[in-house]
């Protein structure tokens, strides 16, 4: 038999989507690369009234849950094991402020900016855990750039101290020391795929491991 790898989660095609099957690490990446995915995250960065609609059509992994070939519901849910801390700038007050002072593009540019500073910031110290540098007691595995640009989801492994995901995406945000969408603690959320640039911490060993 073939050997396979496999991360704990879930994948869907998209937001109406709610028959999720397993991630592989050749789909994950297939994902990455995927000319689909690249356009619809484009359209999304252009903040035009119809960016919604790029988004229903990217696919999304349910990072903190897996369904076992059954429908896309809390009830179903199974635990991964991870969960996600989901960080959108477009959220925060200084965005709001810049919206209505400065005007939409000065905001989105605030909120991209910050966005990648706070990815590129959280990396570092991601990085320093992984090589036994200094112990923040993060244990992330991924950290990806929002479609819109302008947030950061940032994938952890839960600590058992902490027991419920809500717990731990309120642990981690204050290790990082940032706001965070505090409404996104349901087992069954997806989350969308970018294109792979916008990956700017992935942890594959942990994340995927082989299966006979």
């Amino acid at each position: 038999m073939d050997k396979n790898e496999y991360s704990p989660c879930d994948y869907t095609n998209r937001v109406r989507d709610n028959q999720p099957k397993r991630l592989t690490r050749e789909y994950f990446l297939t994902l990455l690369e995927d000319i689909g995915v690249r356009m619809n995250t484009e359209k999304i960065r252009e903040h035009k009234p119809d960016a919604e609609r790029y988004k229903r059509e990217l696919p999304g992994i349910t990072w903190q849950s897996r369904f076992d070939g059954q429908l896309r519901t809390d009830r179903n849910a199974k635990s991964t094991g991870l969960y996600c801390l989901d960080v959108d700038c477009q959220h925060e007050e200084t965005f709001k402020q810049l919206l209505q002072t400065e005007g939409a593009d000065a905001a989105w540019r605030w909120g991209t900016q910050e966005a990648h500073a706070r990815a590129e910031r959280w990396t570092k110290m991601a990085m320093e855990e992984a090589t036994g540098q200094h112990y923040y007691g993060l244990d992330i595995i991924a950290i990806q750039i929002s479609p819109q640009g302008a947030g950061v989801h940032v994938v952890a492994a839960c600590n058992e101290v902490f027991g419920s995901i809500e717990e731990n995406q309120a642990h981690l945000a204050k290790l990082l020391g940032t706001p965070y969408d505090q409404v996104c603690k349901d087992a069954a959320r997806m989350w969308f795929v970018t294109p792979k640039e916008d990956w700017v911490y992935l942890d594959m060993e942990s994340l995927f491991q082989i299966e006979e």
